[in-house]
């Protein structure tokens, strides 16, 4: 299990301006719970579907379907059992995350945080479960690349996986037996350098046929592995880094972890990139 939960920056940020730009707050049992005042925040929810945040600003922010907007934590689930990766509140009061709040140290307020973390590239937001830890100045944690993300007990088997998002390549990978996403749309993998080199290969060769933004790109930046998407306008288009892994001790990569829909390759199956070398593996 990790020690914190993580969302995607990009996700985030809209939630807090949503809340710090209206004028009224619809009063959470979060709040009620850690007996705090009105006030712009945003709000971790846990239920049986994951961990969410959404903001407490009014009028409400809905999507299409008239659902409110909130943003999940991806991680892993254990298939047999349906635990999680995600810490669980021990309180409702500690999922009250308000926007405001003034620090003695000089720090900076959950939407300075955001607001700073955006401005400086980092893609993810960390948020450890326990309140005490803001004394410590560890409860938000704003970051280029997630941390303890894969269950540490799993098992590790060979295994060649494929995904649309690489343009049905397959490679060769460590899948964690046992587990998979948390929306069950895949399963956990772990790669290898030389499979990545390979699938970074293969992505270099689709993307000069591609329409901007139809499949990543993936290049080395010393032993990270940087993932960048195209952004183009109709005028022009430049490649913009979405995501950053670092190697894990086994020296292994988990590429599009929880974001990218990993399935397995039967047997004897061949894709677009699969070689008799990489079989060989």
């Amino acid at each position: 299990m990790s020690d914190r939960l993580w969302f995607r920056l990009d996700d985030v940020l809209p939630l807090a301006e949503h809340a710090a730009a209206t004028h009224a707050h619809l009063r959470t049992r979060q709040q009620c719970r850690a007996g705090l005042p009105d006030q712009a925040a945003i709000i971790w929810s846990h239920d049986t579907d994951g961990d969410w945040l959404s903001s407490n600003g009014v009028p409400r922010w809905y999507d299409a379907d008239g659902t409110d907007h909130r943003v999940l934590a991806e991680t892993w689930t254990h298939t047999a059992t349906g635990a999680t990766g995600n810490p669980v509140p021990d309180d409702d009061g500690h999922g009250f995350l308000p926007l405001h709040t003034e620090h003695l140290d000089g720090r900076r307020n959950l939407l300075d945080l955001l607001r700073y973390a955006r401005h400086h590239g980092m893609h993810w937001f960390g948020l450890h479960p326990d309140p005490a830890s803001e004394a410590t100045n560890d409860r938000y944690r704003i970051s280029r690349s997630r941390g303890d993300i894969s269950p540490s007990p799993a098992t590790w088997t060979p295994a060649t996986v494929t995904c649309g998002v690489v343009g049905g390549g397959a490679y060769r990978a460590m899948v964690a037996t046992g587990y998979t996403t948390l929306t069950r749309a895949g399963v956990l993998c772990r790669f290898p350098r030389f499979a990545v080199q390979r699938m970074a290969a293969h992505l270099d060769a689709l993307c000069p046929g591609d329409m901007p933004g139809e499949h990543p790109r993936l290049r080395f930046d010393g032993d990270e592995v940087v993932i960048e998407w195209e952004d183009g306008d109709g005028l022009g288009s430049r490649w913009v880094e979405h995501d950053r892994v670092a190697p894990d001790a086994n020296r292994c990569y988990t590429i599009g972890a929880y974001q990218w829909p990993w399935v397995l390759v039967a047997s004897g199956a061949t894709t677009a990139a699969s070689d008799p070398a990489d079989r060989s593996r």
